[in-house]
């Protein structure tokens, strides 16, 4: 099937509609040839309104004073931004340590995206239950070290009190018997006066006094003898008294002779007991001090407990981290990109706690950059940002300055900042150029002018103002935040005043000026290209 042309077969039919279509085209370029004279015409018109201007400002400058460029103050908002670069970076970055001597399968390449839940390194599975095995072993024989300490540590602590309860037996028996010693030994106890001076003449007494009752007896019984055999009465009852008497005396002294046997052997017991306990009390106090050194002081317990507690509590680190590969694998706990790889396969781990990946997440990401002193004043934690990387645009916010500077190979200082990706997503590329445009400050409907004619010496800021009489003053002003065109003026002039633009060395107070109105010139150029543009849209639908 043909397509339809929108012209006819029939011959003649198709001659006038060929002439019909030439006339079209004439027409159309008869329109273009009129829309570019009027729009020549508008421009040149424009030229000739400007260059007058400037003819009579000129002529008028050598009558009257120096030309100069004005402009007024606006009304409007004012953002105050700063613009920085930097590098992507991941806000979390997991480092894996090789938890034991264990080979190496396979492992991720350096760069290489992760998703969640795959594997980042893979162990050669007889090599990881051998290493998990001897781990096992390895924080038993731990257990059983630290307990055995700990068990010879408390018969220490045993036999340590068992020796003070030694010290204050034997103590005490030595002082007991020392006392009795020192009685037995004291000149004025009545101990020693009974031994020695007391008994002795006593006994001495005594002796005498049976020796007289002796002779008594012996001369009664002789009388007996010389009288047959027969004593009187007399006699006889003389005899019972005297022989009662010497029995009395011989019983009192071999009392005195006991109690003297009795206490010469406490003497000697209390002697012996006291030398005994002596021996035993100064061997409790050796074992004591024995057992203090072998217990320590209360830091030497202290750091005890400590260790037995740290070894279990590495033992235990090492096996956990060993045991949650699973089945072997080193799972990754989100998505993320691995930036950095330490071990090859095949390779066996040397050390033990040697670095073996390093992931990153891409969910978690920012932008570090540095922050030159002028644009620290700015600059707050908290300010957002628009980001850019890779011609895709996020949203940030600035989450950390730090607070020291450093100095740079110029010699110059800057502090490093970092701007938060609040939204990252699959297009983030860890490593790559970022720029941030910073929003520092925002002002509504404030006075703001051009940077250029706000001018500063010793008393501050200032413009130059042309008054009524085309005379030029110096104001002074207060100025707020800026922009890269822009000044926030906060006291000092209004919209209607105005203000030299450019200051050269032909303006200075007093001097008298002819001001060209530059926003009168770009509203006249404005208009210009507004008209173009409306004659372009017009002839555009005409055609």
């Amino acid at each position: 099937m043909s397509k339809d042309t929108g012209l006819s077969l029939d011959r003649e039919d198709l001659d006038a509609q060929l002439q019909a279509a030439a006339d079209k085209q004439k027409k159309k370029k008869r329109k273009k040839i009129i829309r570019r004279i009027i729009i020549a015409a508008i421009i040149l018109a424009l030229v000739f309104i400007i260059g007058i201007g400037i003819i009579i400002a000129v002529v008028s400058s050598k009558a009257k004073g120096q030309t100069v460029t004005v402009v007024h103050a606006k009304e409007g908002e004012l953002i105050q931004e700063v613009k920085v670069t930097g590098s992507v970076q991941s806000d979390n970055v997991q480092h894996y340590y090789a938890p034991a001597s264990i080979k190496v399968d396979k492992v991720a390449e350096l760069g290489s995206f992760v998703k969640k839940g795959d594997p980042i390194v893979i162990f050669d599975k007889e090599s990881y239950e051998v290493a998990l095995k001897q781990l096992e072993l390895r924080d038993k024989i731990e257990e059983n070290s630290y307990q055995s300490t700990v068990t010879q540590a408390n018969n220490t602590q045993n036999k340590y009190w068992q020796a003070k309860n030694d010290i204050n037996k034997y103590q005490a028996i030595v002082d007991e018997k020392q006392a009795i010693v020192d009685k037995f030994n004291d000149e004025e106890s009545d101990v020693y006066k009974f031994l020695n001076i007391n008994g002795p003449t006593q006994l001495q007494l005594e002796a005498t006094k049976q020796s007289m009752l002796g002779d008594k007896i012996s001369a009664i019984l002789a009388a007996k003898e010389m009288q047959g055999g027969i004593l009187t009465d007399e006699q006889q009852a003389e005899l019972d008294v005297v022989q009662a008497a010497f029995a009395e005396s011989q019983n009192i002294s071999k009392n005195i002779q006991k109690q003297m046997e009795m206490s010469k052997n406490e003497f000697a017991d209390a002697s012996a007991a006291l030398s005994e306990n002596k021996a035993k009390l100064e061997t409790a106090k050796s074992q004591a001090e024995s057992y203090s050194n072998l217990i320590g002081n209360q830091y030497d317990q202290e750091n005890r407990d400590l260790n037995g507690e740290l070894n279990t509590l590495k033992s235990g680190s090492d096996y956990d981290e060993l045991a949650k590969y699973t089945n072997g694998c080193l799972l990754a706990p989100f998505d993320g990109i691995v930036t950095g790889v330490y071990v090859s396969e095949g390779m066996t781990t040397s050390i033990t706690g040697g670095e073996m990946v390093a992931f990153s997440s891409i969910d978690e990401v920012s932008i570090g950059f540095s922050l030159s002193k002028k644009d620290l004043t700015k600059v707050k934690e908290g300010q957002e940002a628009v980001i850019t990387i890779l011609d895709n645009e996020y949203k940030g916010k600035v989450t950390q300055i730090s607070r020291m500077a450093s100095i740079g190979s110029s010699g110059s200082s800057s502090v490093s900042a970092v701007i938060k990706v609040e939204n990252p997503d699959d297009n983030i590329f860890l490593g790559v150029e970022g720029k941030a445009v910073i929003t520092t400050a925002t002002v509504n409907n404030c006075i703001k002018i051009a940077s250029e004619a706000i001018n500063i010496d010793s008393d501050g800021y200032y413009v130059y103002i042309v008054n009524d009489l085309n005379i030029v003053e110096k104001r002074a002003v207060e100025v707020g935040i800026t922009t890269d065109g822009d000044i926030e003026v906060i006291s000092g002039i209004t919209t209607d005043d105005k203000v030299v633009s450019y200051v050269s060395s032909s303006v200075f107070e007093g001097a008298v000026v002819v001001p060209i109105d530059q926003d009168e010139i770009n509203a006249a150029i404005n208009g210009a290209l507004s008209e173009y543009m409306s004659i372009s849209v017009e002839a555009d639908k005409a055609e």
